[in-house]
This record gives C-alpha cells, structure tokens and sequence, in this order.
C-alpha cells in the first residue's frame, strides 16, 4: 500500500512540475540562463558604457522628465521600457504591462524627489501576447549594492544601488512595506507577483538614487 502511495505522490508531483514549467516556461528559462552564468546573465556592462559615453545625473531634478525611458539592470538581464501615463486602473496598467514596465502613475518619476514606483510581471502563460511576460523573473537575485540605471530619451541617465527587497502581503498593512514608501531619500522600488504563477503576495526590490560622482 506504501509502495502505490509513493508512485501516486511522485507521478503527481513530477505531473505538478511540468505543468508549472510548460506555463511558466518564460520564468524557467531566465533561471536557467542565470543559473549557467552565476550572478549575470549580461551580454555587455551597459552601466560602464553609459558612464563613459552618456549624460549622468549629478542631483535629482524637480523639472518635468520625458515620458520615454528604459530601466536596465545588467545583473539580471533587463533592458525594457518604461509606460509612463497610465491611470491608476488594473486593466490599464495591466495592458500596459505587455509594452515593459509601468512607471505607476500616483508616484514620482523615477529620478524625482521622493519614491518612484514601478511594475513588471515575473512570469507569463506560454500565450501572453507581451514581450515582457517575464521582464522581472529575476527580480529576486538582486542584491544589496548592485546598481542599475534608468535613461531617459534625450536626458540624462539616473543611476540607483539596490538597498534591499522584502516579500509582502498586497491585501494586508505591512509596517516594512510603509517604510520603504516613506523613505526621505530619493529612490525607486520595483515590484512583481511572488511567488511565479500566483498573485498571493509580491516581491518589491528598493533602490536609491546614485548622484554621477559616486558611479565612477
């Protein structure tokens, strides 16, 4: 009897593991690069490349910036733009997920004093018409010290470090989560669904500012 239960239990995990990888083959297959390259998966160290030949901040601005950008974290392999604009409705920033990352409309634009807040999925069903299904599937790997850039179209390039990443409840108040919000420096926090496939909680990863001196 053993025995039956112990095939029963390994068919239906081995059955719950193909099936988690067939629907979230976007996310399984950005593990597996970063697996075979600990640590990166970059083709190029874009960040050196910006600081030699791009503008960089030196302060944070309280002008208005364009509403074209790209947020690029080398570590982790993301190059994608930002959608800025979108009302503050599911379905709109939902939509506007399969364009990038959304730039949330209530917060300040990243490189603006105060907290930038910006989204993107961590992984897709197979069918998602999006090229950005799985944009933050590695948004975990991100540790304390690394750097990461956003530049502006005809602007110039913020650079933030990554402080530190929490998981949290959505649907509850979580004391952590409001810290982050109030930061008193400039800073950007990304988020996504956690764990992959589900909506149960999210994963926010907070960056500060990096004025152009302190990139170098």
């Amino acid at each position: 009897m053993r025995s039956m239960w112990t095939r029963f239990a390994a068919i239906f995990f081995g059955a719950f593991i193909v099936a988690f990888a067939v629907l979230n083959v976007r996310f399984v297959v950005a593990n597996v690069r970063y697996a075979l390259a600990p640590g990166t998966i970059r083709t190029g160290d874009s960040l050196s490349q910006a600081v030699r030949l791009l503008p960089l901040a030196e302060n944070i601005t309280d002008r208005p910036l364009p509403s074209r950008a790209r947020l690029v974290i080398d570590s982790i392999g993301v190059n994608a733009p930002i959608v800025f604009d979108l009302p503050a409705d599911n379905k709109k920033i939902y939509d506007g997920l399969e364009r990038g990352v959304v730039h949330y409309s209530t917060s300040v634009k990243p490189g603006q004093n105060g907290v930038a807040l910006v989204l993107g999925h961590s992984s897709a069903y197979p069918w998602y018409r999006g090229s950005y299904g799985s944009v933050f599937a590695l948004l975990n790997k991100l540790k304390p010290g690394e750097k990461f850039y956003i530049q502006y179209e005809g602007g110039p390039v913020f650079v933030f470090t990554v402080k530190r990443s929490l998981i949290f409840n959505p649907f509850a108040s979580d004391a952590r989560l409001a810290e982050l919000e109030q930061n008193p420096n400039p800073s950007i926090i990304l988020v996504s669904c956690w764990p992959v496939g589900t909506n149960y909680r999210r994963i926010a990863v907070q960056a500060e500012f990096v004025p152009a001196p302190g990139t170098r």
